[in-house]
């Protein structure tokens, strides 16, 4: 058997103390980052300091936390919540909440049903947004919500420094879903691109749907996109709606569909290989034809 001398077992015993020294001198919320495999840790502030204990919430007791709001963010598959509170020593006080969601889709998707068309917009993460008291931004698959108390006139200027911190612990500010871009810009509201994580038009077969606003020509209306997995994908989605609206008649294949929703009146889409458009609540046929034309213009070039 072989010996160790004793400045070997010394080594030994040390170890498991040096790694618990460790990880509470690099932030004693070291965080996996979820798909990516790397770390999160809440920044040191100057001037302030964590106050009591970091919380930590699960998908079983998201309720414990936001009672009332949990259904929403576990239909974007909300992952974990990790909590931690600062405070300086006038006892003002700052809260950051960091929502890790399973993709940085479905992190958009919460944001995205959350944020607010006028509010002040800043380039802080992929993109955040600001109100009295409250700053909210995107970063990879995690939606931050933070807000403050007692701070005073200069609320805004910290809660941003707090931000930019929480961005560079990331290691990154992450991006917008890249197919939002396949949405026609003309007319588009801006900042109301949406993400619908289940059930879009109430429909469970359509799994999910990117949607945005529009105004052309005096006419509001809504243009969406379905993402499929595949082909097939498409074919047996159209294929459920079709039965669902009573027009089993219709022959299934890629092209244009027109046809009568009972719940949403005419609907007027079109398929093609594993994308689904159309557009919602547009009376003038000559419009949707302009619009949803432009749709699969920008939908080719992302081929």
């Amino acid at each position: 058997m072989k010996k160790f001398s004793a400045v070997q077992k010394a080594c030994f015993l040390c170890f498991p103390f040096l790694l618990i020294g460790w990880m509470l001198g690099n932030g004693a919320s070291l965080w996996a980052s979820g798909e990516k495999g790397g770390t999160y840790s809440f920044p040191e502030m100057a001037g302030w300091k964590q106050s009591g204990e970091i919380q930590i919430f699960s998908r079983a007791n998201l309720y414990d936390y936001i009672d009332g709001g949990a259904d929403l963010y576990l239909k974007y598959d909300f992952q974990e919540l990790k909590v931690a509170e600062y405070q300086n020593d006038q006892k003002a006080s700052v809260t950051i909440e960091v929502y890790r969601h399973k993709t940085p889709i479905h992190a958009f998707g919460i944001y995205s049903q959350e944020r607010l068309n006028n509010a002040n917009y800043l380039e802080v993460g992929a993109q955040g947004y600001s109100e009295k008291g409250v700053l909210n931004f995107l970063v990879a698959n995690y939606y931050v919500k933070m807000s403050s108390v007692d701070v005073g006139p200069e609320d805004q200027v910290v809660l941003l420094t707090f931000a930019k911190k929480v961005v560079e612990n990331f290691g990154g500010k992450g991006s917008l879903p890249s197919i939002l871009s396949s949405f026609p810009r003309e007319g588009e509201k801006k900042n109301s691109e949406k993400f619908i994580a289940r059930e879009f038009l109430g429909y469970s077969f359509f799994h999910s749907a990117f949607t945005a606003d529009y105004e052309l020509s005096g006419k509001k209306f809504k243009l969406f996109l379905i993402e499929g997995i595949d082909q097939k994908d498409c074919w047996n989605m159209i294929q459920e709606y079709l039965k669902h609206t009573g027009n089993l008649q219709t022959k299934v294949e890629e092209g244009r569909y027109q046809l009568k929703d009972p719940y949403h009146g005419g609907m007027d889409f079109y398929w093609k290989g594993n994308y689904i458009w159309g557009a919602l609540d547009l009376d003038d046929e000559t419009l949707r034809s302009k619009v949803l034309k432009f749709f699969a213009e920008a939908l080719e070039k992302k081929k």
